[in-house]
């Protein structure tokens, strides 16, 4: 029976992969972590055998031998009825602790009013004097996250964003939507159902109106359609921002816009708050607007499932949390880098495929 043979009836090996590759195990070692220079040929010749074999660490077995205890913190804003959207990614957190309970891997998480910045900055200090292994962080506050990723290069902590990239200073990985993307297709869909020369309300709700970087580039790439996709079609877009802290909020803000501007024909939310404005419409005498919003919470079921809300894009949150813990895991147990940019997709939900897409999700979160 030959060497390949064997490998492929158990488990495969470093030691199978380097006996078929005819190199040695630590050439293996070194192209599987990026470690050393070796030979594009060899390096072509050990991977080839990786991928047809299916090969995968045995992490359990390496974190015993390793004898290293893990602490991952996680900085996520806080859930609860004011921000049920913070329920999802926790949930996904969740899983990644369960699965790696028996790894020597404690994952904890640390939460911060998303009105707050001193929260945010207070709650990330903590951690940083915790000296971590790795840092999972929603980079609310645009400067003050800029300035948490210097603080990981000089601590030398490995980072992984989820939720909001950014742009400056260097992370593990990132584990998002593609806000700029997403907003293009919110309007490509609200293109769809109105007529020529509409008016269209983009609304921004946040509490302090502290309106995040993923939200502006919502409300950019859903400009940008119009404006440079179908210029010919005059389609209008005004914008708002609103503190929905403040007392009878949204709904007073509404009433004065739509009083100002009554030929708008839809309305876009650039977050998961979309059922606050859909709330509002019950009823109202205002009339009929076409409304897209983000994120299958509960709250948003309800308008999707009574025809009060058209659209929600969705990004699958779960799985953010779930695969940015097990990525940072997997790279301090093995040194394998994640990749730079993991985004998720865009998933367009409306009344017809709402209860598919909510059973899919509570089935992950088991």
């Amino acid at each position: 029976m030959s060497k390949f043979v064997r490998a492929r009836q158990r488990r495969v090996t470093i030691k199978d992969i380097a006996a078929l590759a005819n190199v040695s195990i630590g050439t293996v070692d070194r192209v599987l972590h990026h470690r050393g220079e070796v030979n594009p040929e060899t390096h072509d010749r050990v991977m080839s055998f990786v991928e047809e074999l299916g090969y995968t660490p045995n992490l359990l077995a390496k974190s015993l031998a390793l004898k290293k205890y893990f602490n991952i913190i996680a900085l996520i804003p806080e859930a609860g009825e004011a921000n049920p959207y913070w329920e999802m990614p926790m949930t996904g957190l969740g899983r990644a602790m369960e699965e790696l309970v028996d790894y020597s891997t404690k994952i904890s998480v640390f939460n911060f009013d998303p009105g707050d910045e001193s929260s945010f900055v207070r709650q990330f200090d903590r951690i940083a004097a915790m000296h971590p292994d790795g840092i999972i962080l929603a980079p609310h506050f645009h400067e003050a996250a800029t300035d948490c990723l210097l603080k990981c290069e000089e601590m030398n902590v490995p980072l992984i964003l989820i939720d909001n990239n950014l742009d400056t200073g260097t992370r593990l990985g990132y584990f998002g939507q593609d806000a700029l993307q997403s907003g293009y297709v919110a309007a490509k869909l609200m293109h769809y159902g109105l007529p020529d020369c509409s008016t269209v309300l983009i609304v921004n709700l946040a509490q302090n109106k502290v309106i995040t970087r993923h939200m502006k580039r919502r409300e950019q790439g859903f400009r940008n359609y119009f404006e440079q996709v179908v210029p010919g079609y005059c389609i209008q877009t005004i914008s708002c921002e609103i503190d929905i802290i403040q007392p009878d909020e949204p709904e007073r803000s509404l009433e004065k816009i739509l009083s100002d501007h009554p030929d708008i024909a839809g309305i876009f939310v650039t977050n998961s708050r979309v059922h606050k404005v859909a709330r509002f419409f019950t009823g109202h005498e205002k009339g009929r607007k076409l409304l897209i919003g983000y994120d299958l919470i509960a709250a948003n079921l309800e308008f999707i499932e009574n025809g009060i809300l058209d659209f929600l894009i969705c990004q699958k949150p779960e799985e953010q949390g779930y695969h940015a813990a097990m990525g940072m895991f997997n790279y301090l147990l093995t040194g394998r880098p994640v990749e730079k940019v993991n985004f998720s997709p865009i998933d367009i939900i409306v009344k017809e495929n709402a209860v598919y897409y909510q059973s899919l999700n509570n089935t992950n979160s088991i």
